[in-house]
This record gives structure tokens, sequence and C-alpha cells, in this order.
């Protein structure tokens, strides 16, 4: 079943990141006043995020909502807990909380002078929309900020306009962690290991947060906005790393707030601002480099060159699956990364990468591109012959080389000349729900929305002119279907739709060659 879209605010800019180690720790006391988180007062001025916390975007509209006005209200809010060391205070457990008051102070709930200045005024639309329905909100409830400040200066108050300018003056409390750096990451470990348990991935994040495979899936999964984990680097890997990070965000990520029960265009990797997008960044950046995520005590990277070398191997691979450039197989999310009810399938992804790298590194790309329409028809065709690996292997790595091998077994036998009954063998066409079942599902309409569109997409999506595959419209190539070197011009009568990697690679490969280029025949 799909997971539900849960719209998140991101806060992330609010409260600026700083590193703790080597920081020298300094007793703190005393409580935050809300006034004091106004962007120029001196605490906020003060106010920093260690770098092992997690990012400030896990909260929906309605949580912001419930907190601000339980605050106006005089409602008990939780103790933020603070640690103190050279000058700044840093938030260990409650930066979601303070992040509402720091956002509810300067009216920046994502999209404000804070977060455009954070994210170098390249802001998500889906950011920008959750920050427009939580700002309509808080005025549609009175719980503006600067509203209630006024009520002081009305002549007469009601009772509960007392009450209100009584409550917004009461502090946030505090709590204060003593000890030095490695206290105060215990601390937070601590802490939100007895909440909400950290996930296994998240904590090796924390833990290894300075190794060059976690700074490079930190970058590639915000386009190398938001705080630069990076940012220490010399010029020249800095500006590689972002650069890279871009190009691979980009072609993965993008369109970034695309729903399969909304829209047509797929992301290849799911969504980046979700829970799984994180994850996605570190595991893709470990298959290509073959580095194992569970790998501990990772150096730390000097100088930002390992990072930059990772993130180059990772676009090395991204580029040939997703994306505009000439090398890109442009293959069809909907084809190969999602369910047909609208689920992302991770395994699928990551396993489809590995594929594509072997099949790089072994100069298969003509071979496959040759075979490619067969081995996606039969991929539609059986339709959930990923759904099966999965359910018998579970989802994400452990999927992983099931899969790879799947597609493997299907391109061998498309090579030497098999029907798919002989390929496939035993594997059976996966046994749809009862439609009783399925309409009883919380999300039953989504995914029969999703489905409807997954499959009116695939029907009517064109086919390149040079595979017969299907095309993602928005990531066709242009091409001369005789080349301008060859004499060809450039009317209507000598263009064609084709992926980018049958234009640039596979039809540029039998032109060195000297040979014709193979007429592929489409699918029955």
């Amino acid at each position: 079943m799909a997971a539900k879209q849960r719209e998140t605010v991101n806060l992330d800019a609010l409260i600026p990141r700083d590193d703790v180690e080597a920081k020298k720790p300094k007793s703190g006391k005393g409580v935050i006043q809300v006034t004091e988180l106004e962007l120029g007062r001196h605490f906020y001025g003060l106010l920093r995020k260690p770098l092992f916390q997690r990012e400030t975007n896990d909260w929906g509209v309605d949580n912001v909502i419930s907190l601000v006005r339980s605050f106006r209200n005089g409602h008990l809010i939780p103790a933020v807990i603070l640690w103190s060391a050279d000058g700044s205070t840093f938030v260990i457990d409650g930066a979601h909380r303070l992040s509402v008051f720091v956002a509810w102070v300067n009216d920046d709930y994502g999209d404000g002078a804070l977060s455009q200045a954070f994210f170098k005024h390249q802001i998500p639309k889906s950011q920008r929309d959750a920050a427009y329905k939580c700002r309509a909100q808080i005025k549609a409830e009175g719980l503006e900020y600067a509203e209630l400040q006024k009520l002081t200066k009305l002549p007469t108050r009601t009772p509960e306009q007392l009450a209100w300018s009584t409550n917004i003056a009461q502090p946030v409390e505090t709590q204060w962690v003593v000890g030095d750096a490695d206290v105060a990451l215990q601390s937070f470990l601590d802490i939100n290991q007895r909440s909400v348990e950290i996930d296994p991935t998240e904590r090796y994040m924390i833990v290894e947060r300075k190794s060059p495979s976690v700074v490079a899936a930190r970058a590639l999964v915000s386009a190398g906005r938001g705080h630069a984990y990076w940012g220490a680097f010399g010029l020249q890997y800095v500006e590689e790393i972002e650069r890279y990070a871009k190009y691979i965000c980009d072609a993965i990520f993008e369109p970034e707030s695309a729903q399969p029960h909304t829209h047509a265009e797929l992301q290849p990797a799911g969504m980046a601002q979700t829970a799984n997008g994180l994850r996605m960044a570190l595991e893709l950046v470990n298959i290509v480099t073959g580095m194992k995520g569970g790998s501990n005590n990772i150096p730390p990277d000097p100088d930002g060159s390992q990072t930059s070398r990772v993130l180059a191997r990772v676009w090395g691979v991204v580029k040939y699956v997703a994306g505009d450039e000439p090398a890109s197989l442009s293959l069809h999310p909907a084809i190969y990364f999602w369910g047909t009810t609208g689920n992302h399938r991770p395994s699928m992804f990551l396993a489809v990468v590995s594929f594509v790298q072997d099949l790089i590194a072994s100069n298969e790309l003509v071979q496959f591109t040759m075979h490619r329409a067969a081995l996606e028809e039969m991929l539609i065709g059986r339709g959930n012959l990923g759904q099966q690996i999965l359910s018998r292997y579970g989802g994400w790595k452990r999927s992983l080389e099931p899969i790879k091998a799947l597609l493997r077994q299907i391109l061998d036998g498309l090579k030497s000349g098999k029907s798919e009954a002989e390929i496939l063998g035993g594997l059976s066409s996966a046994t749809a729900e009862s439609s009783k079942e399925a309409s009883e599902r919380p999300d039953a309409w989504k995914e029969t929305r999703s489905a409807a569109r997954i499959k009116a997409s695939l029907a009517s999506a064109p086919r390149c002119a040079i595979c017969k595959a299907r095309l993602v419209l928005a990531h066709a190539s242009d091409d001369h279907i005789e080349r301008r070197v060859d004499g060809g011009n450039s009317g209507p009568a000598n263009s064609q739709l084709t992926h980018h990697y049958c234009n640039h690679g596979f039809k540029e490969h039998f032109a060195q060659l000297g040979k014709p280029l193979p007429t592929i025949a489409g699918p029955a």
C-alpha cells in the first residue's frame, strides 16, 4: 500500500548549526523568553543546533499550529534541553519546539527571509505551499505573534485577551546538560532513543557524520542547499560538491512535489523531503561506492576531496539512469521505480542503479538498448515481478541482489533469443487482491487514482524512434534521423524523438564503427 504523504513544514533554517567538538563547555542556566527569539536579539544570535541534530523538517502544519495555540492558551510546554559552550547555546532536545517559536516570532514558516538565505533562494514548491498553509491558519485562528503583541497597547482588554497577553509573556522552560561535547551527544542519543527510537540509518549518520559518504548524502538530498556540512572544506571542493549534488538531486528527485495520484511524471528516487529521502541518498552513495552502510569509525574527510570524489562517482552512474545528460537512458519511473498503486519502491531504484553500473562496467549498454523494449514489456506485462521479490525478501537492500538477478536473467535470456516463458520460467504473474479488500483500505481512492494515472501514462507514452521503448516526453532527445555530419537537414521530416543515450550513445556507437544503425522491432 502506498505510504501516505504527510505535508511537513521545513523549519531547518531557523536555528543555525555548529560543530560541538573541541568546544569548551560552560555552565548554563535560565529560561527562554520568546521575545528573545526575534532576529537581532542577543539570545537568538547565540542559539545553535549541533551538527548531529536531525533536520528540523518533520512537523506537519497541525503540529506547528497546535504548539502555538497551546502556548497562547497557557498549556504546558515541555522543557527544551540546552548545552552551553564557547558562548553558544546548543539545542540538545526540543529543536522542533524551539524552531516553531522562532518561526512564529519572525513569521518564517520555511519561506521567510531566514529560510530564503539558508536555501539560497531556491525553496521547493512543496515547502512554500506548507508555509503558506501554516501562515494562513495562524492568521485564521488569531495566533499571529505581531497581533498578539499589540494586545498590551489596547486601552481595555477582555478577560480572554488579558489571559493571552499573560501567557505569551511566560518563558519556555529549560534544562541544561552538564559535561563536554561527548556528554552532549550521548544525551541527545539517550533522550531520542527513549521517546521515538532512532532509525539505524539515522543513528549511523549521526555517529559517522563527518565521513565522506554521509556528507555526500546530505549534500545530494538537498541539492547543495541548506546547512553546508561541507562548508569548512576548501573552496574548490565546496564548489564541486554543490555542483555534483545539484546534478544528482535534479536527476533523481525531480519533479520534487509530484505524487502518483495527481501527476503523470514521477521522480526516479521518490520525494527527497520525506523520511525516506535521506536514507535513499545514503544507500545510493554506499551502493555506487561499494561502502557498507554499517561500517563504523570511517575516517573523516580532511579537505573535501574524498566527498567530492564520492559525488563524482555517484553522478557518473546516475547520469545514465535519469535526467537530460547525453548519456541518460531516461528510464521510465512508472516502469522501473513505482508500484502500480502509486508506492515508490526504493529497492527497485537502488537495484536498477546497481544494474546500470554493472552494464557500464561490462560495456553492455548497447546490448541493453537492443533489448530494452522487450525487457520493459516483460516487467509491465507481468505487472508485479518486482513486487513478488519485495514480498519475498523485504524492502530496501534486502531485495537488491534478487532484483538485479531478475534483470540479468531477462537481459541474458533476450540476448540468447529465448521466449518470455523460457526466460521467466516459474515466475508467475502477481495475484491481484480482491476488489473488496482493496476498496476497504483507508487510501483506496488514492491508490485507485494513482493506478489509473500510471496505467494511462504508460499506455499513452510515446516510444523512442530507435529502441522502441517508452519515452518520458519531458526527457526526450531531439534527434536528426540522418546526422547533420552525414548531410541530414533540420527539417521536420528528418526529426524524431529518442532517449538521450539512444541518440548520443547507441547511434554514435554504430556510426563510429561505420555500420548501419540496427532496426529494432517494436513490441507486438
